[in-house]
């Protein structure tokens, strides 16, 4: 139960109905909710539509003085009622009225005494007791309590005992400036008085947030408001405000409309949405709050978040109320994973796998983990990736790592990956980076080549999708030693080198070299000469093949100086890279190693490529 109150100092700012509306909107998205209005002197929650009682109900000032006339706490059940028809999911919706709304109401709130009710006759129990009976009898995720303005007792009450958190209301002027600092001081007191009593010294008891409401949506030529704004920010010290809610002109706020849920799309319904996630954001307890902040912390959600929203909550906290969550211990897993906590990010991904959380993101995050362990288990982690990989929305992110796991355990049954619903259902933006990541072993240059064999080459009407396409085919064929086929990716008839790209010239001039057995110089040529013009690109790979390039038409020292500048690059960045000696990926050592086998060649040494050591596979 997380109890938050809605306090202004002054009235007219809006803190009831939007109180109203959150408490809507929080139970039609599956919260469990209990309004309690506080606001004895003007009170009006039970007054919307869709939160008013079939008949009149008696609430807080007669369960007070059913309290003051027994001594005994009543049964909070008597005096809550349920909004029924507001929820959705498991969400429900409880109201606490202020009293019964007849003509004996004032006399039976005047005869309350509160500073005698709390110094004499235990009315700090009695309020403890009646959150106890709130939490049991109802079980509410939130409890939203409406208080009286001005500086009173029950404010006291509101702003200091029951909360978990004060969202406070305020429009931009000096009364309200002024009236506010006594009670924000007063709400600090407690916190430090807390955080003494308990040694606690990094987290306040009770949370502030503060909403400037009611504001005019005028433009500020004279920066009277951003002002204002800076002011109330300095005196209040506070670094944020939660949210703005504008002044908003509508006849249905005469009707008491709650916007949220009549009419969403609005802008102030908008705005009471932003000021639910800035209340809710600190409770740990709300799972969906919890799974929020989680993600946003996640590359594979983040995408779905500003930065602003990640609210990093405590490890220790998160499991002390989801602790047997499979979902929320694999994303907990995987924040501790970014923060570089790998072994407690393991410890909580194979609790989330006991507790029977198989999303496909899980399953790979598990074998990814058994990489890193002594004794690895090649069976589990490719029966971990296969699963993952029925999913058809897998992500390309998710590809990805499902196929860098089994390159690095299982590199002769990466062509079994592809048919996997998941590479089945890759959109057409998909196909290229995915197909790239197989080319490690010759599985998955069949991989990839059964991949690439779906897509036609006009599938997206454009030249660059089908010179594109063909020029990973080419790859996957030379790779494989099919060198006729490679050739005939081009057409019947050898192709005049100057038409040709420096990829294409190049991967032509491999293939043929594979296919006969001699060095086409002229294709060789056409590289050098298009590279001349316009080089291609500043990658490892690149520098690599023009290496080659260079020492077929017979130009040592250009080539050498191209190696060279390939091994720097990989020497300075190492990370993996696509070898034009072998036609695979390989990590830093192996290309470095390829490199220098060039070198070799480009010395006069009798070596060949590696991929022209293959037998030359036939149609």
């Amino acid at each position: 139960m997380y109890t938050v109150t809605f306090y202004s100092f002054k009235g007219g700012v809006g803190r009831t109905l939007a109180l109203a509306n959150v408490g809507v909107e929080l139970a039609r998205t599956g919260r469990r909710v209990l309004l309690v209005d506080f606001d004895l002197e003007a009170p009006g929650l039970d007054t919307f539509g869709m939160l008013r009682p079939s008949e009149k109900q008696p609430g807080i000032v007669e369960y007070t003085s059913n309290f003051l006339e027994s001594g005994v706490a009543p049964d909070v059940r008597n005096y809550v009622y349920e909004a029924h028809g507001v929820g959705r999911e498991d969400g429900r919706l409880w109201v606490m009225p202020s009293g019964m709304s007849d003509h004996q109401y004032g006399h039976r709130l005047s005869r309350i005494d509160w500073a005698t009710l709390y110094r004499e006759r235990k009315g700090f129990l009695m309020m403890e007791d009646l959150k106890i009976q709130w939490e049991a009898s109802f079980r509410p995720d939130y409890v939203l309590i409406d208080s009286r303005t001005g500086h009173t007792d029950i404010g006291g009450i509101c702003t200091r005992q029951l909360p978990d958190s004060v969202v406070l209301f305020f429009f931009p002027n000096e009364q309200n400036l002024t009236g506010l600092k006594p009670i924000v001081a007063a709400i600090r007191a407690e916190n430090k008085r807390w955080s003494r009593a308990t040694g606690n010294a990094d987290t306040d008891r009770i949370s502030l947030h503060f909403i400037m409401s009611n504001v005019p949506d005028l433009d500020d030529e004279q920066e009277i408001l951003a002002g204002l704004q800076d002011r109330f920010r300095q005196e209040l010290e506070y670094d944020n405000l939660g949210c703005v809610i504008h002044r908003y002109d509508s006849l249905s706020l005469l009707r008491q409309s709650l916007f949220i849920a009549e009419r969403p799309k609005s802008r102030l319904a908008r705005e009471y949405r932003l000021l639910l996630d800035a209340i809710t954001e600190r409770n740990v307890q709300d799972r969906a709050v919890v799974v929020r902040a989680l993600q946003s912390t996640v590359p594979a959600f983040s995408w779905r978040f500003d930065s602003s929203e990640s609210q990093r909550l405590k490890p220790e906290d998160i499991l002390k109320y989801h602790g047997r969550d499979g979902e929320v211990l694999y994303l907990l897993a995987m924040d501790l994973k970014q923060r570089g906590l790998h072994e407690q990010s393991e410890m909580l991904l194979n609790r989330s796998i006991e507790l029977d959380f198989r999303s496909p993101q899980a399953l790979l995050a598990q074998a990814e983990a058994r990489l890193r362990t002594d004794n690895l288990e090649r069976s589990s982690i490719w029966d971990e990736v296969w699963q993952a990989f029925q999913v058809s929305e897998l992500s390309e992110d998710d590809l990805r790592k499902g196929i860098e796991i089994i390159r690095q355990v299982l590199p002769d049954r990466l062509d079994e990956l592809v048919e996997a619903p998941a590479c089945k259902a890759l959109a057409d933006y998909q196909w290229f980076a995915i197909s790239n990541a197989l080319l490690w072993s010759e599985a998955g240059l069949n991989g990839a080549l059964a991949l690439l064999s779906r897509y036609g080459e006009d599938q997206s009407g454009t030249v660059f999708a089908g010179e594109t396409i063909r020029n990973q085919k080419c790859l996957a064929l030379i790779g494989l030693g099919r060198f006729s086929e490679a050739l005939r990716l081009f057409g019947a008839v050898r192709p005049a080198p100057e038409l040709l790209t420096v990829h294409d010239a190049f991967n032509y001039a491999m293939a043929e070299w594979g296919a006969n057995g001699e060095i086409p110089s002229d294709m060789f040529s056409r590289v050098i000469e298009v590279h001349k013009e316009a080089p291609s690109n500043d990658t490892p790979n690149y520098y690599q093949c023009l290496g080659i390039a260079f020492w077929a038409i017979g130009r040592s020292k250009e080539a050498l100086e191209s190696i060279e500048r390939a091994q720097t690059q990989v020497t300075e960045k190492p990370t993996p890279h696509f070898s034009c000696w072998r036609y695979m990926n390989v990590n830093p050592p192996g290309f470095l190693k390829d490199c220098a086998a060039i070198r070799q060649l480009i010395s006069g040494a009798d070596v060949k490529p590696l991929f022209l050591q293959k037998q030359t596979r036939l149609l």
